[in-house]
């Protein structure tokens, strides 16, 4: 099979990359509806988010370490397939536990692409090439949670809410067979580990043990706690606390996902050219400027809604950056279990992003505090992890 073109790779590494956020942002409109017809309150239509973003995280876990030894096929297969059942499972039910039912099937699913995703991308590209794919495929990515809450509203009141769940199922489908068909199978037979329990904790054990894998392990993890902060506290803080209309947040959460979509484009341009580490350097200087400039206009008593949204902008801007450059760096250490480096890194940035944004909702003090401090403590730790890891690399070199 010849290698199709770089921009068919990205745009179909992009789509199924926006799998997930268009499975998590397509149906939020739906929710009330949903509340409605199954006669629950909207609160335990809202676990389903919790759902699949635990059997996401989780489901991670178990696919590194097949897909370094059984291929990235097998397991896309497997992961797309479940995700589309669970896609008509949400779409034919009739009670929330089906509903439930069906978006645990399709986070476990979803987990699936995501391993894949990254390990067929460290199979193609390597160093800074890689980062500089990564930036790309984000920023096809990034498409999906600005348009998703959009195409979700207007299919709600076209064709009703199970039209959402028919078109994530079709999707999926579509996706599976042209990756099939275009990428097929990009891991080597030669050189894979055995699949076996023994062996997947053995190379869990390797990641956990390697200090500089796990050190870009956690300046990812570090940043989405600073993400999944603003995601759980911003809905208060600017249409409550600051009484932004419903209507207009989705234009202030826009404004973040554009920045990330303008620096990760910086990225991709100049990473080839600078180097990832130097990439990471700007991003995480950048992001800890913002929360500087957060938690300082906090302190000193600016209790405006411009002195949220500016140092929000600089702390989100250079996720995608800091993700794709962090990635890449850590994937080079131990090239051999990359898809269970990614697993664990994929497990962790969201099991920490729900542990931060609980925090935040458990600390609610009816001000923008808790956001603050989450925000800025979460940006303040990657950048004092790349600051230690790189102190940790020189004296390495020097002895």
């Amino acid at each position: 099979m010849s290698r199709p073109s770089y921009s068919i790779i990205i745009a179909l590494l992009g789509a199924l990359a926006g799998l997930t956020p268009l499975a998590i942002d397509m149906y939020l409109p739906a929710i009330p509806t949903l509340a409605s017809d199954f006669a629950v309150p909207v609160e335990q239509v809202q676990f389903s988010v919790s759902v699949y973003l635990i059997g996401f995280s989780v489901g991670q876990i178990f696919y590194g370490p097949a897909t370094d030894s059984v291929g990235r096929m097998p397991i896309l297969w497997l992961g797309i397939g479940l995700f589309v059942l669970g896609s008509l499972v949400c779409a034919f039910s009739g009670s929330l536990d089906q509903l439930l039912l069906g978006r645990l099937l399709q986070a476990l699913g979803g987990a699936g692409g995501s391993v894949v995703l990254m390990g067929m991308m460290r199979d193609l590209f390597a160093g800074d090439e890689f980062a500089r794919a990564v930036s790309f495929t984000m920023l096809v990515m990034a498409l999906a949670p600005l348009a998703a809450p959009l195409l979700g509203g207007y299919l709600l009141l076209a064709l009703g809410w199970r039209s959402l769940f028919f078109l994530l199922a079709l999707m999926g489908a579509v996706l599976l067979v042209a990756l099939w068909r275009t990428l097929g199978e990009t891991l080597p037979k030669e050189g894979r580990p055995p699949l076996g329990i023994r062996s997947a904790l053995s190379g869990y054990r390797q990641i956990l043990g390697h200090r500089t894998c796990m050190a870009y392990l956690l300046m990812g993890v570090f940043s989405s706690c600073a993400l999944f902060s603003f995601i759980t506290g911003a809905p208060f803080v600017y249409i409550e606390y600051f009484q932004v209309a419903p209507q207009h947040f989705g234009y202030l959460f826009g404004l973040n996902v554009l920045t990330m979509m303008a620096v990760t484009s910086l990225n991709a341009r100049y990473v080839a050219r600078l180097g990832t580490q130097r990439m990471l350097r700007y991003g995480l200087g950048m992001s800890t400027t913002g929360a500087l400039l957060l938690v300082s206009l906090h302190l000193v008593g600016v209790d405006q809604l411009w002195a949220i949204v500016v140092p929000v902008m600089l702390i989100f801007g250079p996720i995608g950056l800091i993700s794709a450059n962090s990635t890449s760096q850590a994937l080079q250490q131990l090239p051999r279990i990359s898809g269970s480096v990614a697993a664990l890194g994929g497990c962790l940035r969201f099991a920490g992003g729900a542990l931060a944004g609980g925090l935040v909702s458990l600390a609610h003090s009816g001000t923008p505090l808790p956001l603050v401090l989450a925000m800025t403590l979460s940006t303040l730790a990657a950048f004092a992890t790349f600051v230690l890891q790189r102190r940790a690399s020189i004296e390495h070199t020097e002895t």
